[in-house]
């Protein structure tokens, strides 16, 4: 067994060192172009940028200085990091030309505002995911509908490029070090095309189910489930208490239940101070409570994930699960569920078989209950045929 897993540890290890190597190696070209600054120099790009830089106030408009020093600029920093608007707003297309634009997350860019980018560059890679979020739009209808209801999808640049153009797939999975993480997802939404690796532990399941029995959806008033959020800010300080070196996120199904979840680890700081420390890390490995709509994009090692919804006082289960209803709600479940790296633990006040298929037609409560039964089952969906068979010589071993 250790032999035999032994080639894919030294291959990650290798993947790892070379990519190490070839990241200082660009850097390393990138500094040797970059000019040598002249303190006397005034007419030349360098000198004014330097005048530019001595201001104290009253500095040209970025646009215009971007297009005084439009060569040096492009020495200077190779490689642009902006949103679509920004460069709209800050860069001349008669002026400055990139060689290629790249669209990241090209799913939730709307055509209106990629056009932009293109028009300034020669060619465009648009890379992204057409089984997760597309651009959203929202609206509130009236205070009596949940605000996630009143959504609009726009169309994407990826829907265009990929409808005009064709498509590459991007088939290796990088994220998940348990395969059980990728594995609904695979099935459901990739066709089994995705090239994923089995774990080193033949009973591996990264994924948790807590089932909160007394929670109550308020579906009146707050559309909020305080018990659920309660629950969620015990298993974050669990989770600190046992792992404060991995890092964590929580997703809810909708924005009443993220703020919800938000008050409630408020209460909890006020009286646990010490755990404050957890909350205040930058970058991507600090602690989010998020919701849907905005956790594309975002991994953690370690994943909560509150459903929310669930019966009423009266124990009525309403099937309006908010934006899990709505058309793209499959899309938005994939999303959350394949945000983690390491471990997801499900929390809901509802079982799957609560869930009643005859009662809604929407094809994201339908994934949520089939989701709710893999979480829950503790079993890792192999390719096709029977999960509990092995595939192949290596998952045999």
């Amino acid at each position: 067994h250790r032999d035999l897993h032994y080639p894919l540890r030294r291959q990650r290890q290798m993947c790892i060192r070379d990519r190490f190597y070839s990241r200082n190696r660009i850097i390393g070209m990138i500094e040797s172009k970059k000019p040598k600054i002249s303190l006397t120099s005034r007419s030349s790009e360098v000198g004014i940028l330097r005048k530019e830089i001595a201001k104290s106030r009253r500095h040209k408009p970025l646009r215009r200085l971007f297009s005084e020093i439009s060569s040096l600029v492009f020495v200077l920093k190779p490689c642009f990091m902006m949103s679509p608007l920004s460069v709209a707003r800050f860069i001349d297309p008669e002026v400055m030309q990139f060689d290629t634009v790249i669209f990241d997350e090209a799913s939730q860019v709307m055509v209106e505002d990629a056009i932009s980018s293109i028009i300034r560059s020669k060619q465009a890679i648009i890379v992204g995911d057409s089984k997760q979020l597309p651009p959203t739009m929202f609206f509130k209808v009236n205070e009596d509908i949940d605000v996630e209801e009143g959504l609009e999808e726009a169309p994407s640049i990826l829907d265009e490029a990929s409808s005009a153009l064709g498509m590459h797939m991007l088939r290796w999975h990088y994220r998940s070090r348990d395969e059980s993480l990728i594995s609904f997802s695979n099935r459901h939404f990739y066709n089994n095309r995705l090239v994923t690796f089995p774990s080193s532990r033949a009973d591996s399941f990264g994924i948790g189910f807590v089932h909160v029995e007394d929670g109550m959806y308020d579906r009146g008033g707050t559309r909020q489930n305080r018990v659920e959020a309660k629950k969620i800010v015990r298993l974050v300080k669990e989770h600190f208490d046992k792992y404060p070196e991995k890092s964590l996120g929580v997703i809810a199904f909708s924005i009443a239940q993220q703020q919800a979840i938000i008050e409630e680890l408020d209460l909890f700081l006020e009286r646990n101070p010490s755990y404050t420390r957890f909350m205040n890390g930058d970058g991507q490995r600090s602690f989010f409570i998020k919701n849907l709509e905005t956790v594309q994009g975002d991994e953690r090692e370690v994943v909560i994930l509150s459903i929310g919804y669930g019966r009423d006082e009266s124990g009525n289960l309403s099937l309006n699960f908010g934006p899990l209803n709505r058309e793209g709600g499959v899309k938005r479940l994939n999303v959350a569920i394949s945000r983690a790296i390491e471990r997801v633990i499900v929390v809901s006040s509802i079982l799957p078989e609560e869930i009643d298929e005859s009662r809604t037609s929407s094809e994201g409560m339908h994934m949520l209950k089939r989701y709710l039964e893999y979480a829950r089952s503790g079993t890792v969906y192999s390719s096709e045929g029977d999960a509990s068979a092995p595939q192949n010589d290596l998952q045999e071993a």
